[in-house]
C-alpha cells in the first residue's frame, strides 16, 4: 500500500505543481485537503493531534529534486504534488540525498515516472524507519547527561 493510493486518481494523474512557501499553510495543508490524510507518511505522527505535532509538518519528495533533475525527470512531474508526501521535518531530513539507481533518459511518460517514484518509496520508507529507530535509541540513552570532557575553554 502506497500513500499515494489516497490520492485522487491514486496518484497516476497530476495533480498540480507544489505552489507556495509554507508546507503548514499552503502546499502540505492542500496535499492533506487533496489526499485526505492526516498522518504523517514514514512516522505515522498524526499531524493535526495537536499544535507542537503540526508544527511539525513537512512535505518529502520522493523522488528528491536533484535526483529528478539528473535523471531528466519534467519539472511537471517532479514538482507536482504526486511526488510528494506529508511527512515531519525528521523523516524529511533523513534519505533526503539518496542517489537512484537508474540512467537519465530524455524524454519521461507519466507512467514511468509514477512507476520509478512507487519503487524509490518502497526502497527509501524501511530506511528512514531505521534512521528513525537509530535516533530513537540514542535518545533513550539520555546523551545530554553524560559529563563532557576536559576541555579547555579559550575566550
Amino acid at each position: 500500500m502506497y500513500p499515494f493510493d489516497h490520492y485522487p486518481n491514486g496518484g497516476r494523474r497530476l495533480l498540480g505543481r507544489r505552489t507556495g512557501a509554507s508546507a503548514r499553510r499552503e502546499y502540505g495543508l492542500r496535499l492533506q485537503r487533496i489526499s485526505g490524510q492526516s498522518i504523517r507518511t514514514y512516522c505515522g505522527l498524526d499531524l493535526v493531534s495537536d499544535y507542537d505535532h503540526w508544527l511539525l509538518l513537512s512535505v518529502d519528495h520522493v523522488i528528491p529534486t536533484a535526483e529528478a533533475r539528473r535523471l531528466g525527470i519534467p519539472l511537471d512531474y517532479s514538482e507536482d504534488l504526486i511526488n510528494l508526501v506529508l511527512s515531519c521535518s525528521a523523516c524529511n531530513g533523513f534519505d533526503n540525498r539518496c542517489r537512484i539507481v537508474r540512467e537519465p533518459q530524455e524524454q519521461w511518460t507519466l507512467e514511468e515516472f509514477v512507476a520509478l517514484r512507487n519503487r524509490v518509496f518502497a526502497e527509501r520508507a524501511p530506511r528512514i524507519a531505521a534512521r528513525h529507530e537509530q535516533d530513537k535509541a540514542f535518545f533513550e540513552s539520555q546523551p545530554w547527561l553524560d559529563e563532557l570532557p576536559d576541555v579547555a575553554v579559550t575566550r
